[in-house]
């Protein structure tokens, strides 16, 4: 738990910087920029075509003087980057525009009267665990029941807050909202933010605002399962 506890007690735009932020990460599992022409003719199937399209820009496919086939996504002020740089949050980010997301009004939060936390399988555990449902690899280790404590850990997620790339940050808590009308929300909490199977999150990740993080930190504490 001590990532996600750095994570929590460190602003989070630095802790991308620190931990998330490419090269170190990305080089070894995503596409070179200069990616080969079968990676990047499927514009449909190409993350980095499909993120620059999303956005409202225009994604163009070029020639280097090898004759290899790369990306490049072209800004409406005429300013260009790399499309995979670009995806990986290497540049151009000043630029994004379109993907967003308010997460209460969408998955309707504000009707959540339970939370349950969830982390990956330890020794302590609630013991009541097999009454919740669980998430796969996950069981409960608290629960948030008290109506004031629910709206706090809701309200800085009420804002238009930006999708961006989930960075391949694993998991390392689960978040189920249980709602008046019966329905659970799900979402999974990591290093980089807070993204879900949902269609809305377009298989992008929500990174949190601090004031959601350090109450949440603060919970597991008073749970007792923050590493000191």
């Amino acid at each position: 738990m001590r990532a996600l506890r750095i994570f929590l007690l460190t602003s989070l735009a630095a802790m991308l910087l620190a931990a998330c932020a490419p090269p170190n990460m990305e080089s070894s599992q995503s596409p070179e920029s200069n990616a080969p022409a079968s990676a990047e003719k499927n514009e449909t199937a190409n993350p980095a075509a499909v993120y620059c399209s999303d956005q409202g820009f225009q994604y163009e496919t070029r020639q280097d003087e090898q004759g290899n086939e790369y990306g490049v996504c072209i800004f409406d002020d005429g300013a260009e980057c790399d499309a995979w740089a670009y995806f990986r949050g290497e540049c151009g980010q000043d630029k994004a525009k379109n993907l967003a997301l308010n997460l209460v009004t969408t998955a309707n939060l504000e009707q959540t009267v339970r939370i349950d936390v969830l982390a990956r399988k330890t020794s302590a555990v609630d013991p009541d665990a097999s009454r919740h449902p669980s998430v796969p690899g996950m069981e409960i280790i608290f629960t948030i029941s008290d109506p004031a404590t629910i709206q706090a850990l809701i309200a800085p997620l009420n804002a238009t807050l930006p999708l961006t790339p989930p960075m391949r940050c694993p998991a390392l808590y689960a978040l189920q909202f249980h709602l008046k009308s019966g329905e659970t929300q799900t979402f999974q909490l990591g290093i980089c933010g807070l993204h879900g199977d949902q269609p809305y999150f377009k298989g992008l990740t929500i990174r949190p605002p601090e004031a959601f993080t350090t109450l949440f930190n603060e919970l597991l504490e008073k749970a007792g399962f923050a590493t000191k």
